[in-house]
């Protein structure tokens, strides 16, 4: 039995050496099977004083320079990397070296991490945790902590990212690893400044989060410079600056965000200066030192244009138009207003399209993927039993059993794998048609903002400054009763048309709805509606919940369209809108006494343009959508969205 247990161990790793070389990143859960079953044997070459046969020593030389090659190559293309470790992880299980398979699993999660897979990323971290917990190395799970602790940061999963950062300090506080808690502070500080975006957080809660940032950048500025590695010092000082910025404390930001972009200018290091720029003169301007801020703002972004930094410009714009404004510079805050709308909407359609791209790349890649499988599974079926025969014909009777009962297993599996190809596809077409409706949806809304500041600001302000002249003229002219009694008609036109401009101005882009939410915004749309042959009652439930901007505006935009359909098509006397407001829901309901229509007839004909339009917003957002309607008796809509 020892011997057939041995010889189904070649077997497996064989078999998935075979795996690791056909493909380009294999899957964590089938690494830790192996990994699992290794570390249930003994004899492990980390624990082993014994001299090295010399197959062993052949593995471990070329696993050495897998994992300095892979080493060398971190900072290039991260698929040199994969190619380098992925041949010597095969050996490094067939050897039972657990700190080689610790290290190849590492880099596999590291590579998951640059393709954003943070969830394989994650995997991979895990498997190497059973093998550092085997060989008690506290170092290394340290290490792996800290690696976890990053992954899920980028996640925004902060409790998980807490927990995971806080075991790494606890296991270098107590080694006193001065660099490692130079960094550790300095990711619990970046943590902490961003729990802002990951949890809900009040006003007194992100002061607290804010202040608790600052002490730990300060504790890591202390171990850095014990060790004389100011790029560190410095990264802590933006950050330092970037949390007293958000405490509004400008004064206690300014020397820190300056000595960061003196370091920077006099070392040339233009990318790191250029970013350092933007926080210092977001202080100088709330210090209300505009010339200051401008010039620091011109600064970065001459530094962001010759090297070629455009991903952030329009951040540049916007903060300049803000500066000018404040200083009472309108024409030029004008002007690098234009500027940032103009490079923001490129750079929106650009990553839009790219979004596209990349989707219809995977569903292409997916499909051909999946061919290739059905081709590669026969031929490692065919090599498989090849091998068998060919190695093993003294246990050929001994093994048949087992061998047909793996070769029937795969075959579930592959099949199973094949199902689960498909329904990726579909997911992944499904997926693009909703990222596509979502870009045209923003670009509505964006058009809609551009096109009420333009009327409101623009064509509204030439209006009043029209209607104030006139009225200037009024006072200085001579005019007959008649010639008076005209005027003051043309007058009430002109303060009508200037009313109306501002109705149509704000039901494009509501303020109230972005100032006071949801039912405020309602509320006064049913107002505005209200009058003539109908009347619209409006009631909430529930308190007065904040949701995000894009839920918010999804939800006034479909209620606008109810409202207007129930006006427009169904000759509704009463409209009645009810607002459902809760903490994990949204709900709005829309009734009218309209002519009504059959609602079955209407799904099988197909929605008009406006309940097509309706449609499609609930899906962007993953909500839900109900309407109920027969001839003579009226409408019922109901729009629902869950609330994370």
């Amino acid at each position: 039995m020892k011997q057939l247990f041995t010889s189904l161990t070649m077997i497996l790793v064989w078999v998935m050496s075979q795996v690791f070389a056909s493909s380009k990143a294999p899957d964590a859960d089938s690494i830790g099977r192996v990994v699992d079953k290794m570390l249930q044997s003994p004899n492990f070459l980390d624990n082993s004083t014994k001299p090295l046969q010399a197959s062993l020593r052949a593995d471990s030389v070329f696993i050495v320079k897998a994992l300095d090659k892979a080493y060398n190559l971190r900072n290039d293309n991260p698929d040199s990397v994969l190619q380098s470790v992925l041949p010597a992880l095969a050996p490094a299980i067939r050897i039972k070296w657990l700190k080689a398979a610790s290290l190849i699993c590492q880099h596999l999660g590291d590579y998951m991490i640059e393709q954003e897979n943070y969830n394989e990323a994650i995997k991979h971290f895990l498997v190497c945790l059973r093998i550092e917990e085997k060989r008690k190395d506290e170092t290394r799970l340290a290490d792996l902590y800290d690696e976890l602790g990053t992954v899920y940061y980028y996640q925004e999963i902060y409790s998980k990212s807490l927990e995971y950062t806080n075991k790494a300090r606890a296991t270098y506080e107590k080694n006193n690893d001065t660099a490692n808690l130079a960094k550790i502070y300095s990711h619990l500080g970046t943590l902490t400044l961003s729990r802002e975006y990951c949890e809900q957080r009040t006003t007194e809660q992100k002061r607290e989060d804010f202040l608790l940032s600052i002490s730990y950048f300060k504790k890591s500025i202390h171990y850095s410079e014990l060790m004389g590695k100011m790029s560190r010092v410095m990264h802590n000082y933006i950050n330092i600056g970037a949390a007293y910025n958000k405490l509004e404390q400008p004064e206690k930001a300014l020397p820190y965000l300056k000595a960061a972009a003196d370091y920077y200018r006099s070392h040339n290091e233009t990318d790191l200066l250029a970013s350092t720029l933007f926080p210092l003169g977001m202080a100088y301007r709330r210090l209300k030192q505009y010339d200051l801020s401008i010039s620091t703002y011109k600064e970065s972004l001459e530094l962001s244009q010759k090297n070629g930094f455009t991903s952030g410009i329009y951040y540049i714009y916007e903060a300049m138009a803000q500066s000018y404004s404040e200083s009472g510079d309108y024409k030029n805050a004008y002007d690098y207003y234009i500027r940032y709308m103009h490079n923001k909407d490129s750079i929106f359609t650009a990553e839009k399209s790219q979004q596209i791209f990349e989707l219809e790349t995977k569903y292409r890649t997916a499909t051909k993927e999946k061919e290739i499988q059905k081709l590669s599974a026969e031929k490692r079926e065919k090599n498989i039993l090849l091998y068998t025969l060919a190695s093993f014909i003294v246990l050929i009777l001994v093994l048949a059993f087992y061998v047909l009962r793996n070769y029937r297993n795969k075959k579930v599996i592959q099949e199973q794998t094949i199902e689960l190809k498909e329904q990726k596809i579909q997911e992944l077409e499904k997926e693009r048609q909703l990222i596509a409706t979502k870009s045209v949806l923003e670009g509505e809304e964006a058009e809609r903002a551009r096109l009420a500041n333009d009327l409101h600001d623009g064509l509204g302000g030439l209006l009043s400054g029209v209607k104030l002249n006139l009225s200037t003229m009024k006072e200085n002219a001579v005019l007959t009763s008649e010639n008076l009694s005209a005027f003051n008609h043309a007058l009430g036109l002109l303060d009508t048309s200037i009313k109306e401009l501002r109705r149509i101005a704000h039901n494009m882009m509501p303020e109230t709805l972005m100032h006071y939410g949801l039912k405020t915004a309602i509320q006064d749309f049913a107002a505005q509606v209200a009058g003539g042959q109908y009347s619209i009652g409006f009631s909430a439930f529930g308190d007065d919940f904040r949701y995000k901007r894009e839920l918010e505006l999804t939800l006034y935009r479909i209620t606008q369209e109810l409202v207007n359909n129930a006006i427009k098509h169904a000759g509704a006397s009463r409209i009645d809108v009810q607002l459902f407001l809760e903490a994990g829901r949204v709900c709005v309901q829309v009734t009218d006494n309209g002519k009504g229509f059959d609602a079955k007839l209407a799904d099988r004909s197909g929605d008009g343009k406006g309940l097509m339009n309706i449609r499609d917003r609930v899906n962007v957002m993953d909500g839900k959508f109900d309407i109920t309607s027969e001839p003579g008796k009226g409408t019922e809509a109901i729009v629902e969205f869950s609330v994370s």
